[in-house]
């Protein structure tokens, strides 16, 4: 007896490598996560894993609110390191402080509990 693959099998694998290079140029669409690289961005977003802030340094137009969130069990504050505003309290896993940024100058902060933790705010 002779026994032919069915057509759809045939693209099973065409499609699974479609989809798969899709996935790998990013096709995904408009749910992007926030910048998070480490290095400076136009990103308003400041993540808070592993000890560190995420990215450490970002650049943002005046006028911008920037929002830190804690992705990690350790609580966490962002303590200005001038007088911009005061220290936030602590932030468990998944909570969040924002902070709108007016005037033009760098500003530098640290976590109030851990303070080697470090990141700048650069205002243009």
């Amino acid at each position: 007896m002779f026994v032919t693959s069915h057509p759809a099998r045939r693209l099973v694998p065409i499609l699974l490598t479609l989809a798969l290079a899709l996935a790998a140029c990013g096709g995904g669409g408009g749910d992007a996560a926030p910048d998070d690289a480490g290095t400076s961005g136009s990103t308003n977003q400041v993540g808070i894993d592993g000890f560190a802030f995420m990215p450490a340094e970002i650049d943002v137009a005046a006028g911008t609110t920037v929002t830190w969130t804690n992705q990690e069990a350790a609580e966490h504050s962002i303590r200005d390191e001038g007088d911009l505003f005061a220290e936030s309290e602590a932030l468990a896993e998944g909570e969040s402080f924002s902070f709108t940024y007016d005037t033009p100058g760098a500003y530098p902060y640290v976590c109030g509990i851990h303070p080697y933790m470090k990141g700048t705010v650069t205002v243009s």
